[in-house]
């Protein structure tokens, strides 16, 4: 039985064309749930293409404010948005993009409280953030709640994204070990623009990817390059010692 209706055959009707997609895969799509971490440069573009795409409901925490310095990467916002909230800029500009997409925005600091109480129905959780600490929370929600994820981090000209199934493929911790102790305010990193564009636009392809079962990142760190231009893709393996092995 199909369940687009003629408008939305016509809205993503370049996506259903690819043999990879079809019908069939943009329904798959228009059913799944994502919870994303953080608004700012990786967020901006994870947020825009996902809801492009036509999943059907995205949330997003962060409680930062839209300040200028944020748009020489933040793409989802504008410079009449500055002072404001940025759950609330980002669901005013998402809204205009996809009005049958639902957008949830909360202004929470994101810990380990805030992110469980909008863990439960989500398919996705995505790292969206600019710390360590974070990125290691969002692992481990993961991992001990049995959702896909995917976290991605930059610097400068560089980044690394990886796919996450729980129980059954490596994590975050598998590859990177966790220092004892993580400040999640550390100082502010150089940042190229398309750098975050880049890396975002990857972990919402890594979401359609993985949603239609097409091959991606699990099991394997991409590490890039934007100065040469490398895209090295390393293997990974789950360690026994981990956390998410027990």
């Amino acid at each position: 039985m199909k369940i687009l209706t003629e408008s939305q055959r016509k809205r993503y009707s370049r996506q259903i064309l690819s043999p990879s997609i079809g019908e069939e895969g943009q329904e798959k799509l228009s059913k799944i749930r994502v919870l994303q971490i953080g608004a700012g440069g990786l967020g901006s573009p994870f947020a825009l293409y996902l809801v492009a795409a036509g999943i059907k409901e995205l949330t997003i925490l962060d409680n930062d404010t839209l300040s200028l310095s944020n748009l020489q990467r933040q793409i989802l916002y504008k410079e009449s948005q500055i002072g404001i909230e940025k759950v609330l800029a980002a669901k005013e500009s998402l809204a205009k993009l996809n009005s049958e997409v639902e957008i949830n925005t909360y202004n929470e600091y994101v810990d380990e409280n805030s992110v469980v109480k909008y863990i439960e129905n989500k398919d996705f959780i995505v790292d969206c953030s600019d710390n360590f600490k974070t990125k290691f929370l969002v692992n481990e929600v993961a991992v001990n709640y049995g959702i896909k994820a995917v976290i991605a981090g930059i610097k400068d000209f560089y980044g690394q994204i990886i796919t996450i199934d729980p129980k059954k493929t490596a994590c975050y911790e598998c590859v990177f070990n966790q220092p004892d102790s993580l400040d999640s305010s550390e100082g502010p990193l150089p940042v190229i623009g398309v750098t975050p564009g880049i890396l975002g636009t990857l972990e919402a392809l890594e979401v359609i990817k993985t949603t239609l079962n097409l091959p991606n990142l699990e099991n394997k760190l991409l590490m890039v390059n934007l100065l040469n231009l490398s895209f090295d893709t390393i293997d990974v393996v789950r360690s026994e010692n981990c956390f998410c092995s027990k």
